[in-house]
């Protein structure tokens, strides 16, 4: 049974925790070794769509084609938003906290 302090605590942000995750990866298994920041966006991309397919394997057609609709609708909402930020010079997304 949790305690009270555990109950109390906000769950932590899923993008950050990915965020983490692709940082760590690409630390311990670098793209190239004369550029050891550099990720590969294409494995990425490629890794994120094979985890939303595999999530939703189990549900019908159209649940399926909506995911896709919302993810494509997401993707360009939040495209919009980084490019005005770094338009104005922001160094990070404001969505990563």
């Amino acid at each position: 049974m949790p305690n009270d302090e555990e109950e109390t605590e906000e769950r932590p942000c899923l993008h950050c925790e990915i965020m983490d995750l692709i940082e760590n990866y690409f630390a311990e298994y670098p793209v190239q070794s004369d550029e050891p920041e550099a990720v590969d966006v294409d494995e990425i991309v490629t890794a994120l769509a094979k985890t939303a397919a595999e999530l939703t394997c189990g549900q019908d057609t159209e649940g399926r084609q909506k995911l896709i609709e919302q993810l494509l609708r997401e993707l360009a909402q939040y495209d919009e938003e980084f490019r005005q930020q770094d338009a104005l010079g922001t160094a990070s997304s404001g969505a990563r906290h």
